[in-house]
């Protein structure tokens, strides 16, 4: 029942990738944010509490590593995951690095989502 008050961001410049992401996510129980790039996400956190990150990798006006690094400067601590199509490790190195959790790699099945999801908020709590 917890899982009901947990509300993740959903940060993808993709609609359809947004889409799929708010599904799954509310299907599992979520509360769902949405934002188009970094720049909105960081608006977004600013006026509401977040428990969990989703971002893109790859997005306008602010991707998503300059996001975590900004959240890093503002010492925001939300557990955050990376997704991206593209599965260079120096990438990921920079993602864990800047304070990703964990990432996803694009196409990915619903499960997998939600299994990192559900590993990203047990180790908040």
């Amino acid at each position: 029942m917890a899982k009901l008050t947990k509300t993740i961001l959903v940060v993808d410049d993709d609609p359809t990738g947004r889409a799929l992401l708010r599904e799954i996510l509310l299907q599992d129980g979520y509360s769902v944010l949405e934002a188009e790039d970094g720049e909105f996400a960081l608006e977004l956190i600013d006026q509401k509490p977040v428990d969990l990150l989703i971002t893109d990798r790859s997005m306008p006006r602010m991707d998503g590593l300059e996001l975590l690094a900004s959240l890093k400067r503002k010492q925001k601590a939300i557990p955050s995951l990376v997704i991206s199509a593209y599965g260079e490790e120096t990438f990921w190195g920079q993602a864990i690095g800047s304070g990703a959790v964990d990432y996803l790699l694009k196409p990915f099945k619903p499960e997998d989502v939600l299994k990192i999801v559900h590993k990203a908020l047990e180790s908040k709590a």
